[in-house]
Formats: C-alpha cells, sequence, structure tokens
C-alpha cells in the first residue's frame, strides 16, 4: 500500500457476465411461465366476459331507472315507465330495456316501446331470476316517474336478483340486485 492506495491486480479478467446454464435457467422459467399464462387464458376471457355482461346489466339497469328519473319522452310522449325485461326461457342471452306505454309494469310487445335489445357477451346466459327469493321466468324491473317508484313484476315492495352464468362453467356466476328502494349492486 503506498501513499494510502491499493494496489490492484488487473491480470485477472472478470466479465461479471451470465453463464450458460444462468441464462438457460432463465429462458425455462419464463418458458413455463408463458405456457401457464397462455393454457389458462380462454377461462381467463371467458371471466372477464362474466363480469363485463353484469357491470353492463346493471349499468343499463341503471340507465332506465335515470331516464325514469329525468322523465325522458319517446315519441313525443312521456310513458308510464322504463324497464328491463329478462326472461331465462325465451332470452337467455339477451335482455330489453323498454317504455311502459301502457301502464301494467311489465314489457308487452303489443303496446311497449322496445328501446334497445342487448345481447350478452359470448358464453354468458341467465341462470336465474328471483324475486324476494323466489324463483321465476320471467322478471320486469320498472321505474315510475317522478320519484321513482320500482315495480318488479307488478309489486312495488320487492327485491329481485339476476344470476348470470359461464355457459361452458356453471360454478362461474355474477349476481345482480334490486331492491325495492332502488340500490343496484353486483356480486
Amino acid at each position: 500500500m503506498k501513499n494510502g492506495f491499493t494496489h490492484l491486480n488487473f491480470s485477472k479478467k472478470n466479465f461479471g457476465g451470465f453463464t450458460l446454464i444462468e441464462l438457460l435457467v432463465v429462458a425455462v422459467i419464463i418458458s413455463i411461465l408463458t405456457g401457464f399464462i397462455l393454457a389458462n387464458y380462454p377461462s381467463i376471457g371467458r371471466e372477464f366476459a362474466l363480469q363485463r355482461s353484469a357491470n353492463k346489466l346493471a349499468q343499463d339497469i341503471r340507465k332506465v331507472q335515470g331516464n325514469a328519473v329525468a322523465m325522458k319522452e319517446i315519441s313525443g310522449s312521456l310513458p308510464e315507465g322504463y324497464g328491463v325485461y329478462l326472461n331465462k326461457v325465451s332470452f337467455q342471452y339477451s335482455y330489453k330495456l323498454f317504455a311502459d306505454e301502457d301502464g301494467n309494469y311489465r314489457w308487452e310487445s303489443a303496446t311497449d316501446t322496445l328501446v334497445e335489445m342487448v345481447s350478452f357477451e359470448s358464453n354468458v346466459k341467465i341462470n336465474d331470476l328471483k324475486i324476494d327469493g323466489i324463483s321465476t321466468d320471467t322478471l320486469n324491473i320498472v321505474f315510475e316517474p317522478p320519484d321513482p317508484t320500482i315495480w318488479i313484476n307488478n309489486f312495488s315492495s320487492s327485491s329481485s336478483t339476476i344470476t348470470l352464468q359461464l355457459e361452458t362453467d356453471p360454478n362461474k356466476t355474477k349476481t345482480i340486485s334490486v331492491n325495492s328502494s332502488g340500490l343496484i349492486t353486483t356480486e
């Protein structure tokens, strides 16, 4: 050691790089992770489709609720209410948004105005419709202006649940709930 400095030996070459074995190990790990992700991609995509369909349905129920609050006119007149019609037998893969023209708080093709027919994403369908915990084949959720009053299959003090499922995996479900005060939730 001269003048407080250590003598460094530069004669040995130390590149500090990766060895071939280290590179092979990293490549194998990346290959395994990529294979795992790609193998599960279809099921992950279907679960996202189910989540998007449930969120879209909840958003559309809020939309008809908003139309009733805003007292939106259809064809120059104010309907008696706005609603969502679901049928787990005939329309298992879609639902209807409608204007209740005749004031009977349910969808009738002869008298009501179809606002929009909405299809669920691929592989998503209605599993169950319930009113106060009891299964039903059809469900009408109608919001009557101006408050709005909520009518669920012609009852003003009911709550309902709509359960959507993946067609290929019945264990994968999402539930949309509407209570008598108008709260809409997705589980």
